[in-house]
């Protein structure tokens, strides 16, 4: 059992995080909208990931980084922090793009 998988998610994730509150760009600019957003966000990918699963298109692939931890059949709990990680990487970067642009026009 490794954390390598995990541990690089959270890092990963922590380095977003500083990204965000530098510039204030999605959670440390509204945390509860952003929280709802993500949440939801997070809630639509496992809803995903469980009707792939039923369907047998989804397996847990083995891999000597990751925990070996499921939270339910063949749902590894890096996944769950996976797609936690995706939701928000897309609106930090969503906000970061509007915030460039809305910049760099002209007054």
């Amino acid at each position: 059992m490794s954390w390598v998988y995990l541990a690089c998610i959270v890092g990963s994730t922590v380095c977003m995080g500083l990204v965000d509150h530098r510039w204030r760009l999605f959670l440390f600019a509204r945390p509860g909208r952003a929280a709802v957003v993500v949440g939801c966000g997070a809630l639509v990918f496992l809803l995903w990931d469980v009707v792939a699963i039923a369907a047998g298109v989804y397996q847990r692939g083995q891999s000597p980084g990751m925990t070996g931890i499921e939270v339910a059949p063949e749902l590894p709990l890096e996944e769950i922090f996976f797609v936690v990680f995706l939701c928000y990487l897309t609106m930090v970067l969503h906000r970061l793009v509007l915030h460039l642009t809305r910049s760099r026009r002209p007054r």
